[in-house]
C-alpha cells in the first residue's frame, strides 16, 4: 500500500451515521455530538470506500459505545453487519462460504475475515484464523493501539463474528478472549461450535 497511516474504509462508518438519524430519544444526536462535526464531515464527505483515518472511526465507534452502552452498541453493530451479510456489502462472503451446515459452514464464513479485514483496513493490523478440534478462533496479531484499546471496536468485531454466526442460523458460542504476541496483548474471537 502506498500510504501506510492507519485507515479504514469509510463503508461501515457512513452506515452507522445513516442508522443513526432513527434512533430515537435523541442518542443519535448525542453521538454525533460526542464525535463532533470534523469527524462527522471526513466521514459524511468520503466515498464508501475511501480511507478515514482510523481515529475518526474509532470517535464513532466509542461514541456510540458511551452513549449505548456495551450490550446495545454489539447489538447496533450486530444488526448492521447482519444486513451487509443478507443484501450489503458482505454478500460475497456468504456464497464463498457455501450453504452448508455446521462447523463447515461457520469455518468457511470466519476464514474469510482475515481477507475482509485486510481489504478495508490499512495499516491497523492483521487477522488470523485458527481452526482446532473444539472450535475455530479469530484472533488479532497486530492491531494498532487505538483499536485494540478501543471498547466500541470491540463491539465493531463483536458483531461482525455475531453477525456471521446469524446468517449460518448457527448455534455456536461467541467469547471474546485476549491473548499475547510477541508479549503484546491481542484480542481474539472463539468459536465454540455444538457437536
Amino acid at each position: 500500500m502506498p500510504d501506510e497511516t492507519p485507515a479504514i474504509r469509510a463503508h461501515y462508518s457512513k452506515l452507522a451515521l445513516k442508522r443513526l438519524r432513527a434512533f430515537p430519544e435523541g442518542k443519535g444526536s448525542d453521538i454525533r455530538e460526542r464525535v463532533g462535526s470534523e469527524r462527522l464531515a471526513v466521514i459524511r464527505d468520503a466515498a464508501s470506500l475511501d480511507w478515514v483515518p482510523v481515529a475518526t472511526v474509532v470517535a464513532l465507534c466509542d461514541a456510540i459505545h458511551d452513549v449505548l452502552g456495551e450490550p446495545a452498541a454489539r447489538e447496533f453493530w450486530t444488526d448492521l453487519m447482519r444486513d451487509s451479510y443478507d443484501h450489503g456489502i458482505l454478500k460475497p462472503l456468504t456464497m464463498l462460504a457455501g450453504f452448508g451446515l455446521g462447523k463447515s459452514a461457520v469455518s468457511g464464513l470466519v476464514k474469510t475475515a482475515p481477507r475482509a479485514w485486510s481489504l478495508s483496513s490499512q495499516a491497523c493490523g492483521s487477522l488470523e484464523v485458527v481452526d482446532g478440534g473444539d472450535g475455530i478462533k479469530l484472533r488479532s496479531h497486530d492491531l494498532v493501539p487505538e483499536i485494540l484499546h478501543s471498547r466500541g471496536f470491540l463491539c465493531v468485531f463483536y458483531g461482525a463474528c455475531r453477525a456471521m454466526l446469524d446468517v449460518l442460523k448457527s448455534r455456536a458460542k461467541l467469547e471474546i478472549y485476549a491473548h499475547e504476541v510477541d508479549g503484546k496483548p491481542q484480542l481474539g474471537f472463539s468459536f465454540q461450535l455444538e457437536p
